[in-house]
């Protein structure tokens, strides 16, 4: 008999190990590849979205989305298969949502715990504003209203941000395609971006989104160099206009005490303060509505103390008065609230003066915008046996005083199987969140559930949620 020795022994002992290592990674990307080949995510007709090239795709049918062995999104619509790479951002805009697939980072206002974290499948309101950082030098933004400083860019509803490693960057979504070549700041309802220096600035804290997940970016700060002429100048020109000073001797006193009370947002003053300093009109700056609300920033400009008032008519859709809020002169601010979700609103801005003794009346601006609604989504948790669990995620800042949720699913024979599921108020008042099941006895190959009768604030809204997934 052949006997083994010491050196033997250890090289056997090295080949079962590593045949060991082989069977567990084989055996973990087997079932990574069965888990995600299982997954599948409908995408409507006429939904928008970027393939890994920034290649801009409207889907003409109706698609699926998968995912890969190596966690890479990809789509297939029809006999195309489009490659999306980690991340995919799809735009809906017959629902007003954005989609989005992968891992993201919220940004908020919350101090050190400024983070919060989307997996999986996440969908947004375009009417609600947010601000996600992606991956390395690669953002989205979120918001009714999306500017440039330098009035380059004027859009709504998305922004993708990505970054070269010199701070330059492609402004990108289905109304533009941009590429920076100077240091540009975004402006939106809610926040700042300066893109260049990766720096937030939201509800008056700035925070360095390098910090997140890290950052290549080299771009750095030109060292300011000081203009002693400039200096010397100071408080002695009057038609310096630096900074939100009380003291600054503008070209009227009364233009300097607007911009000096300014208490409109914190996130608008530096664009308020400086278009006061230039506007020799009053005017209105942004209206940027919300759920329930509207919010106004504006400028009055009246050195003589001419005005009467300046205030603002609002109308429904049935073009009735519902509401008139008075501008305060000394402010750059003015928030209607109490109306109701998702509806458009018509505003007329107007003054009045007297003409030798006359009371006129006379509107300066006009817009129309359409309040937002709550924000609601609908997923599948699980299926187990013959019941389908299902969760609806509410939106954490207003209370629903009821909603349904059916499941509708279509039967071989044609026929469609139903069920429903309402919730009141009671169990709605405060919730994140809901959850419930449903169970059958028969089942097609599809199930849709989606939400109907939605009420909030004692009135029924018009919402379009579903969820569809795939069983069999």
């Amino acid at each position: 008999m052949r006997k083994y020795d010491k050196r033997n022994k250890v090289y056997f002992g090295l080949i079962v190990l590593a045949s060991l290592i082989l069977i567990i990674i084989f055996s973990f990307f087997i079932a990574k590849v069965i888990k995600n080949g299982k997954i599948e995510y409908f995408i409507d007709i006429g939904s928008i979205l970027y393939d890994k090239d920034k290649n801009l795709i409207k889907l003409e049918s109706e698609s699926v989305l998968k995912i890969k062995w190596n966690d890479d999104y990809y789509l297939m619509e029809d006999d195309d298969m489009y490659l999306l790479g980690k991340n995919g951002i799809i735009y809906n805009p017959s629902k007003d949502i954005m989609q989005l697939y992968g891992k993201f980072y919220e940004v908020t206002s919350s101090g050190e715990d400024n983070v919060i974290v989307y997996e999986d499948e996440t969908v947004v309101r375009t009417t609600q504003s947010k601000f996600l950082k992606i991956a390395d030098r690669k953002y989205l933004l979120i918001d009714p209203s999306i500017k440039t400083d330098n009035g380059s860019l004027n859009t709504k509803n998305y922004l993708i941000v990505e970054l070269d490693k010199t701070g330059n960057a492609v402004l990108l979504n289905n109304e533009v395609n941009l590429k920076t070549f100077e240091p540009t700041t975004i402006i939106t309802s809610n926040y700042t971006f300066d893109i260049a220096n990766e720096e937030l600035v939201i509800a008056g804290q700035t925070i360095d989104l390098k910090k997140i997940i890290g950052s290549t970016n080299e771009y750095t700060k030109p060292e300011d160099k000081p203009d002693d002429e400039s200096n010397n100048n100071q408080g002695n020109n009057q038609d310096n206009t630096g900074g939100n000073d009380n003291n600054q001797t503008g070209e009227n006193n009364n233009q300097d005490q607007t911009g000096g009370n300014n208490t409109g947002n914190d996130n608008n003053d530096v664009n308020i303060d400086d278009i006061i300093d230039k506007t020799k009109t009053t005017s209105i700056i942004s209206v940027n509505p919300s759920v329930g609300n509207i919010s106004i920033d504006y400028v009055i400009y009246d050195p003589l103390n001419e005005y009467e008032s300046v205030f603002v008519e609002v109308y429904d859709s049935d073009n009735r008065l519902v509401s008139v809020g008075y501008f305060d002169k000394m402010n750059t601010n003015f928030i209607i609230t109490g109306l109701k979700a998702n509806i458009r609103y018509n505003l007329k801005f107007k003054y009045i003066y007297y003409v030798e003794g006359v009371r006129v009346e006379e509107m300066f601006d006009e817009t129309s915008v359409t309040v937002g609604k709550p924000d609601i989504s609908l997923r599948i948790d699980k299926i187990a046996g013959k019941t389908i669990y299902y969760s609806v995620i509410l939106d954490k800042d207003y209370s629903l005083d009821a909603l349904t949720v059916n499941l509708n699913s279509e039967l071989e024979n044609g026929e469609t199987v139903r069920y429903a599921s309402t919730f009141s108020n009671g169990t709605l008042a405060n919730k994140e969140s809901v959850s419930g099941s449903f169970k059958f006895d028969n089942i097609g190959e599809f199930v849709t559930i989606s939400l109907s009768d939605v009420k909030f604030s004692g009135y029924f809204i018009d919402v379009d949620v579903r969820y569809k997934v795939k069983i069999k």
